[in-house]
């Protein structure tokens, strides 16, 4: 079985000050200097990938396991690469970062991403793909059922649980669907899109060895014309023009009241604070 999860380093916005959410006439705002994370829902998928990537090895089954990602920076785009090395160090088998040209705006643009993914996947020949449900800027949940229909594989949306089947091409998906919970088992291939997922909230965290491990191993940097995608020359055998214009960017206002309690002492501050505030809760 071969396996690819996409995922998308993302800036740490509750890291930028006031002054920081600054644009150009692009609408581009400069976060080069915070530091990325994972999207809740792409952790998920990551580590859904190693726990049937595990449970594989215990049926004698053989699964090969890429960490995807797409980004359009020049040159040598060095966080993007530490996360791709500290997947290859959990487990993953190859980690792979398709290389955009910079005119190619990736956000909010869920059909280039579509495209893009789905070119990587019909030369790789995998059998599966997971995504999370929002990722990136714009938080459009549109990435997967698109990349499904350019792929023409069933998908299947907000999933929580994978498990793998007897059979070697089938899996055990639970998702959320209506506000209840549908069991069902597919067979491959399949486009997964997981939402939340109370059983692998977290990517597990390589130790020493790990990551020594991942600095020998290489990353795959692949452009879109390698793929045969040009983004620079957009036709109808290629990508589409973004269905989407970026009008303008607005800083959401975040109300956050704090309220100081005074007192000449500690014991009379905490006495405030039990009968102004939490006596009546405690009392509910």
């Amino acid at each position: 079985m071969k396996i690819a999860v996409c995922f998308k380093p993302i800036a740490d916005y509750n890291r930028l000050s006031r002054e920081d959410w600054k644009w150009d006439k692009d609408h581009f705002i400069d976060t080069s200097f915070v530091r990325r994370i994972f999207n809740c829902f792409e952790e998920s998928a990551l580590e859904t990938g190693l726990t049937l990537s595990g449970t594989s090895e215990q049926i004698s089954d053989t699964v090969d396991l890429t960490a995807l990602t797409i980004d359009n920076q020049k040159g040598d785009n060095l966080q993007g690469d530490l996360f791709l090395k500290q997947l290859l160090a959990v487990g993953y088998n190859h980690g792979v970062r398709i290389q955009c040209k910079k005119k190619t705006d990736l956000r909010f643009n869920p059909l280039v991403m579509s495209h893009l993914i789905s070119a990587y996947i019909k030369n790789q020949g995998h059998d599966l793909v997971i995504l999370g449900m929002q990722g990136g800027e714009g938080d459009n949940g549109q990435t997967g059922f698109l990349l499904a229909e350019r792929l023409g594989w069933p998908c299947i949306g907000e999933v929580s649980h994978i498990v793998r089947d007897e059979s070697h091409d089938s899996l055990k998906v639970t998702s959320r669907i209506d506000g209840a919970t549908l069991i069902q088992t597919v067979h491959l291939p399949m486009v997964l899109i997981m939402g939340h997922s109370l059983d692998s909230p977290y990517l597990r965290v390589p130790n020493l060895k790990q990551k020594l491990n991942a600095k020998k191993k290489q990353i795959s940097i692949i452009s879109d014309i390698e793929l045969g995608v040009d983004t620079d020359h957009l036709t109808n055998t290629t990508i589409p023009e973004n269905d989407k214009t970026l009008m303008g960017l607005q800083r959401p206002r975040a109300s956050q009241p704090c309220v100081f309690i005074e007192g000449e002492s500690t014991r009379e501050q905490a006495q405030k604070l039990y009968y102004q505030y939490l006596k009546k809760r405690l009392s509910l």
